[in-house]
This record gives C-alpha cells, structure tokens and sequence, in this order.
C-alpha cells in the first residue's frame, strides 16, 4: 500500500506523485482510488483503483540510486536475444514493458540494439515496429535514471555502449 506523497512508477505513465486518496461508489460498493500525477504533465491526473490486481501490477517502487547502479553493473552479462518471428516478438516485448521489470527492459533495449549492428553491417535497417519498442523501453529507464540520479546527462543506451567497450 502506498501513501499521498509518494512517488512511484505507473508503468504505462511514467514516474508520477501519488496526490490523493479518495472514495467513490462503484457498482453500489465504496472503492479507493489514487490519484496520480504525472511529474512530466501536472495538469494531468489519473484515478487508479487501490485494490485491483492489475493496477497493482502497473505500480512500481522507484529505484534507489545503488539498485540503478547495480542494474547498471548487470549490462555486460544479459544475455543479448533476439526472436526471428515478428508477431511473437511484437507480444514478448510489449509484455516486458507492461510489465515495467527493469532489467528485461535493458535486455530489450540491448537486444535491439545489437539486432541494430547486425542490420547496420548488412546495409539494412531495423522495422518501424522495432525502433518503436527501443524508443518506449529507452525513455521508461532513461525517466527512472534522470529521475533518482537527479538529471543525469546519461542515457542508457549510453551505460550500455560504455558498459558493453568495458567488457571487450
């Protein structure tokens, strides 16, 4: 359970502020909900039912700065994947960002990245639905990064590139 005041990540909206708990009747029941705020967009807000298991699913604890660190520290020993039949790739990776587990939005994020190189070196380029997922699961981690490092100027596509030169 969390309180007014706290920060947390709502996976399909980004780091938001928790404003407000309130009451309202649903389907002749009382119901709590939190409000959000979204730190990038205060003017909008989110009403979240407490406890409804998928809204708790969507929720996530910020990161402290050591888990990102050692998140970061992680980069050079995932395991790079790639899934050849699109369809299954399209279902693999929206899961993971729904699901907003860090280190598999890395592994994604590396995962097309290296797909990237080996499409660069064949004079090809990567699908549009590809760089849609690069570019989603890149500003979930990079909002958490500059967020909890308070505006670090690093990507982290970044940490991936200096971490991956670091292990060769």
């Amino acid at each position: 359970m969390y309180s007014v005041g706290d920060t947390i990540i709502y996976t399909t909206y980004g780091i938001c502020k928790i404003v407000d708990q309130i009451q309202r009747e649903f389907n002749g029941q009382l119901k709590n909900y939190y409000i959000l705020r979204p730190i990038h967009d205060p003017k909008a807000s989110l009403q979240v039912q407490v406890d409804n298991p998928l809204t708790n699913e969507k929720i996530k604890v910020l990161l402290t700065k050591d888990e990102i660190y050692s998140l970061i520290g992680t980069i050079p020993t995932l395991k790079s994947y790639w899934i050849e039949n699109e369809n299954e790739r399209k279902k693999q990776f929206s899961s993971i960002l729904r699901s907003g587990e860090r280190c598999e939005i890395i592994r994604i994020i590396r995962s097309i990245y290296d797909h990237q190189i080996e499409l660069k070196e064949r004079g090809r380029k990567l699908h549009a639905c590809d760089e849609q997922y690069f570019k989603d699961a890149q500003k979930m981690i990079d909002e958490e990064l500059n967020y909890v490092l308070e505006n670090n100027p690093k990507s982290i596509l970044d940490y991936i590139i200096d971490e991956l030169e670091y292990a060769n």
